[in-house]
């Protein structure tokens, strides 16, 4: 197979070069990296695919290009490199040009869990005003929250929130839950009720988001759910931006209402600077690293293997 990688960060040039190019090369497969041809400039990305049976697509520069699949006919597949593919390919024209998509599902629960976690500990024991304070020549004494004995509810329960409510066990909090199914089962394998959102939010003092993002999750995490918050609430969204009413967040922050928030995830990547929420909202951003761990970056050799299991005729991880 004719595989491409259509530019990328810098940063990941390196691992993919040693976990992904030299594999798919020792196994007969051509790779080529199309530098220029960003995802931004349709035209220039449509062209950069032509010719080739398969996109090997990192999504670090936003979805792929309305048209890229069916004006090239000779593609066969798209290998996207995490679980959110549905957020970067159409899967409709995906669809109509005959193309299969893969993903790596599960691949850095853990270290999305983790991130969580420490998001949560950042904004209630405000690490980087402290920071500042120190880093600036002062040595003025902030008040922190303590979360031991605290309610946290986790929105999704799949398997990073799943792993996310075991480690807040751990640090002795009391987790609840809400998913989209009522399954008995899940919650006492978690050793966590599962409640209704509003419930969730209105009782929780940490609140963390574990969605995927569809159209029936879309700002499922609404205007009136946040208005729900307690006034001592840590708000932690690691998942999807678009899950939440961002616009109702940035309000709720702004004007003191919660405690603070954590958010590893934005609509638009990176976010507009002035856009962002004031440091004086007690908001700790981190720029959508909660997956990147040495670990986790397995992600992109796993991506690599989608290519040679659909090549060997015998495809894995094949969401459309």
């Amino acid at each position: 197979m004719r595989i491409v990688c259509i530019d990328t960060e810098a940063q990941y040039r390196e691992i993919v070069e040693r976990d992904v190019v030299a594999p798919l090369r020792a196994a007969g497969h051509e790779f080529a990296w199309i530098e220029g041809g960003r995802f931004d400039r349709p035209d220039d990305a449509i062209a950069a695919a032509r010719g080739f049976d398969a996109l090997y697509v990192i999504g670090d520069q936003g979805p792929l290009p309305a048209g890229l699949l069916e004006q090239n006919p000779s593609l066969k597949l798209v290998s996207f490199v995490g679980t959110g593919a549905r957020r970067f390919v159409d899967m409709a024209e995906a669809e109509r040009a005959g193309v299969a998509v893969t993903n790596v599902p599960d691949f850095a629960s853990q270290s999305v869990a983790e991130h969580a976690i420490a998001l949560m500990f950042a904004v209630a024991r405000r690490i980087v005003e402290g920071d500042g304070i120190v880093r600036s020549g002062g040595w003025a004494k902030h008040q922190g929250a303590k979360l031991a004995g605290e309610r946290i509810g986790v929105i999704g329960a799949g398997a990073i929130g799943g792993r996310v409510i075991r480690l807040a066990k751990g640090l002795g909090m009391e987790p609840v839950y809400w998913s989209r199914t009522v399954d008995p089962e899940r919650s006492a394998e978690l050793g966590a009720e599962q409640v209704s959102l509003e419930e969730l939010v209105a009782t929780s003092r940490v609140v963390s988001v574990h969605l995927t993002h569809s159209p029936e999750t879309d700002k499922l995490v609404s205007r009136d759910l946040l208005e729900r918050l307690r006034a001592d609430a840590i708000f932690v969204n690691t998942a999807r931006a678009e899950v939440v009413d961002g616009e109702a967040l940035d309000e709720l922050l702004a004007a003191g209402r919660m405690f603070g928030a954590g958010i590893d995830v934005f609509t638009e990547e990176p976010p507009a600077v002035d856009g962002l929420p004031s440091i004086s909202s007690n908001a700790v951003l981190t720029p959508h690293i909660g997956f990147h761990t040495n670990e986790a970056d397995e992600v992109f050799r796993l991506a690599a293997e989608n290519i040679l299991a659909f090549a060997a005729g015998r495809p894995t991880n094949v969401i459309h």
